[in-house]
């Protein structure tokens, strides 16, 4: 059986052993949680540069689609116009055709 002293220099021997590995991993633990610390920092950033982007673009494609709005409005009353000039000149052609039935139906020689 081992002497005190021997048993005494042993366990200081696996103590000191226990400190030294307890000492690694808490700093390979402290490493790791740093880069992923940094890792997240990085991560959150490059979102919030992201969202600016998007809220950019969200804000020119609203503005786009308002002046096609605006463009297609445009067009519509345009279109309303030209509906009513066609109605107009139809009217003035069924006119004109009634004219030139009554004409051709005055004219002599007729077969």
């Amino acid at each position: 059986m081992p002497s005190p002293e021997e048993r005494l220099t042993t366990l200081e021997y696996h103590l000191d052993q226990f400190k030294a590995e307890a000492t690694t991993y808490y700093q390979e633990m402290a490493m790791q949680v740093t880069m992923s610390k940094g890792l997240t920092e990085d991560a959150v950033k490059r979102l919030m540069q992201l969202r600016v982007q998007v809220d950019k673009r969200f804000n020119s494609t609203d503005q786009q689609l308002a002046e096609v709005k605006q463009d297609l409005a445009g067009v519509k009353q345009d279109l309303a116009g030209v509906k009513q000039n066609i109605g107009d000149h139809t009217t003035r052609l069924d006119r004109i055709e009634t004219l030139l039935a009554q004409i051709l139906a005055r004219l002599p020689g007729k077969p």
